[in-house]
């Protein structure tokens, strides 16, 4: 059997979104095709520079007619059936390997590879954003204890946040290291020393609620989140109440959203922002690989329609 899908999945294995996404996707009698990371050593790959074949089970797929491609999870994620000496070098090959071919077809990108990965960079976001005229808390990234605790004496309440996605895996778990309000007693034991891990500290902004403002394409779909412990700083927590509302945003406030995905070329973020007492937004970060199904499910938001339509080029 020969297949030409039009959609292309990008992910690995234990994407919730992509399954939820596919489940409402099939409906629409458009050819797709899943590929996970994971299944690399599962599936015969040929690329030949015009045309990319691939062999799974007794099915083959001809990428050729691919127009849209929805990237979710970065090739990282490989079952090793090889000796432990060589499992750096093989991934390498393999993550190579499968970025290359991706970005080598000729499709929409929701969202292209590099950008993604440029997105993601905390630090570069928070340049970015104040930059093209957003509100941001003040912040420093460092590990010299002396200047941290410098820069928090500056304000009245400091928090402390992962640079990077701060998902933990250990060999009891998995965890999230989330965002938390962080003192100078903390550092002082440290401060004459440089710390290994570099860290990114920042103002704590005055709290009238959270927003999630989810972009897909020229839509934008605003919720305001409502922590029940008012002194918690973030509601991803486990077992923080939460409550949801929709959530207008101002237009100036939608025009520089939609600056920035230009500057980032993106067509789908999950962007988060503090709406202060003042009726002040406060720039925190954009996620170009941000989690969305739970809105969709729990406020009925069509997000999933909305990426299909994209997808679709509809």
């Amino acid at each position: 059997m020969l297949i030409y899908p039009q959609i292309l999945f990008v992910t690995n294995r234990e994407d919730f979104a992509i399954d939820y996404l596919i489940y409402n996707f099939k409906n629409k009698g458009v050819p797709y095709l899943r590929l996970n990371s994971e299944d690399i050593s599962e599936i015969s790959i040929c690329h030949n520079i015009s045309t990319t074949i691939l062999q799974i089970k007794n099915i083959t797929f001809d990428l050729s007619k691919v127009k849209s491609v929805y990237f979710r999870r970065a090739p990282t994620v490989f079952h090793k059936s090889f000796e432990n000496a060589d499992v750096q070098f093989v991934n390498r090959e393999r993550r190579d390997f499968l970025e290359g071919l991706y970005i080598s077809l000729g499709a929409k990108w929701i969202n292209p590879i590099f950008s993604t990965y440029m997105s993601e960079r905390k630090i570069f976001q928070l340049n970015l954003a104040k930059s093209i005229g957003f509100t941001t808390p003040k912040s420093l990234a460092s590990n010299n204890p002396e200047k941290i605790i410098s820069f928090m004496e500056t304000n009245k309440r400091n928090i402390i946040k992962p640079i990077s996605h701060g998902l933990q895996i250990t060999n009891e778990g998995a965890y999230s290291i989330h965002t938390s309000e962080i003192t100078r007693k903390n550092l002082c034991e440290k401060k004459h020393t440089i710390i290994e891990c570099p860290v990114l500290i920042q103002e704590r902004v005055a709290n009238c609620c959270d927003i999630r403002a989810t972009v897909v394409g020229k839509k934008i779909f605003a919720v305001e989140i409502h922590k029940e412990n008012k002194e918690e700083v973030d509601w991803r927590k486990p077992g923080e109440k939460i409550s949801y509302k929709d959530h207008s945003l101002p237009k100036s406030i939608e025009q520089l959203i939609f600056k920035l995905h230009k500057s980032l070329s993106l067509t789908y973020s999950g962007i988060d922002f503090i709406y202060t007492p003042a009726q002040q937004y406060y720039f925190l970060e954009i996620n170009p690989a941000g989690e969305w199904v739970w809105l969709d499910n729990e406020l009925k938001i069509p997000i999933a329609n909305q990426l299909i339509t994209e997808l679709l080029g509809e």
